[in-house]
């Protein structure tokens, strides 16, 4: 079964951050979430954490047969309150049986920065590195994701990303 695009097992069968299943924002695809949703179920996940600014998908989850649980965020600048809730939501629910999957919309610099700092206060890894690997994994890491866990962006971007951001926006 092919998983989601866009997903980092930051604790393999514990603890996922990843991107909207279905797709984020105007890429989401109803086919592909039932994909997803049916991947996450394969894989132990019991609980799914939105940190979408909507409500979408949620209902959806619950008739899955998943628990879930909202906290929106809007940006990662604005997340700090949010950031210190669900460390503590997700540490709890980690030592159940089953696994969670943290998830946002399109922009996936949050629950990438949640996933990171989760790993950071769990078992040690320095943020820098955890973000890079959930930078491989294919989410977004931004310099306000960095930001939030006090890491500098340029130990997690390779300069010629940066440089290429830079000329282009």
């Amino acid at each position: 079964m092919e998983g989601p695009k866009r997903i980092w097992w930051a604790r393999p069968r514990k603890l996922c951050a990843m991107e909207r299943p279905g797709g984020g924002g105007r890429s989401h695809r109803p086919v592909r979430r039932a994909a997803d949703l049916a991947y996450l179920k394969d894989r132990g996940v019991r609980l799914i954490i939105s940190t979408m600014t909507t409500r979408h998908g949620l209902e959806e989850y619950e008739g899955e047969g998943f628990a879930w649980h909202h906290v929106p965020v809007t940006t990662c600048v604005d997340g700090g309150d949010a950031l210190e809730e669900l460390l503590g939501l997700i540490r709890r629910e980690t030592r159940l049986r089953g696994a969670v999957a943290l998830h946002g919309n399109r922009h996936t610099d949050f629950v990438a920065a949640v996933a990171a700092a989760h790993l950071h206060l769990e078992r040690g890894a320095e943020p820098e590195a955890a973000l890079a690997r959930v930078r491989a994994a294919g989410l977004m890491v931004t310099p306000e994701s960095a930001a939030l866990l006090g890491v500098d962006y340029e130990a997690v971007q390779p300069r010629s990303d940066i440089a290429a951001a830079t000329a282009s926006g």
